[in-house]
């Protein structure tokens, strides 16, 4: 598996994904732009796409939130792709990271801890932040 930044040519593959997925919080739209502003990483095995994950920088927050992150298949969960993304994500060192996972998806918030987040509070009733600060 590698972890890079989705190009142009991957976005046919991710929009049918997420399409296949019937998506919400991951639209078309999204995943465009995502890729045009460079933002957006994908994890590839070969020629197949197995999951992305959106790195946007909350200038207002002062921090970089992990958002829209997916694993494409069935097949590929379980598999380390998401915590690959984010450790990936991790080592481009641009500074605090944060995620709102649905505080229903345990899988992602053991991802997230396990890559070293802290949970800092609950929103909206089923939000909870994790933030992984530079320094840590």
């Amino acid at each position: 598996m590698t972890i890079r930044f989705a190009e142009q040519a991957d976005a046919i593959h991710i929009i049918r994904a997420i399409q296949n997925k019937r998506m919400d919080y991951n639209t078309t739209t999204d995943v465009k732009n995502d890729i045009a502003l460079g933002r957006l990483l994908v994890a590839v095995d070969g020629n197949k796409r197995l999951g992305s994950i959106a790195i946007v920088y909350k200038p207002h927050r002062g921090y970089y939130a992990l958002m829209r992150g997916c694993v494409y298949s069935k097949q590929s969960r379980g598999k380390g792709v998401m915590t690959a993304l984010i450790k990936y994500a991790i080592s481009l060192n641009l500074g605090d990271l944060g995620g709102t996972p649905w505080n229903t998806n345990p899988a992602i918030i053991h991802i997230f801890q396990k890559c070293g987040f802290e949970y800092q509070y609950t929103f909206n009733k089923f939000y909870d932040f994790y933030k992984k600060s530079l320094d840590k």
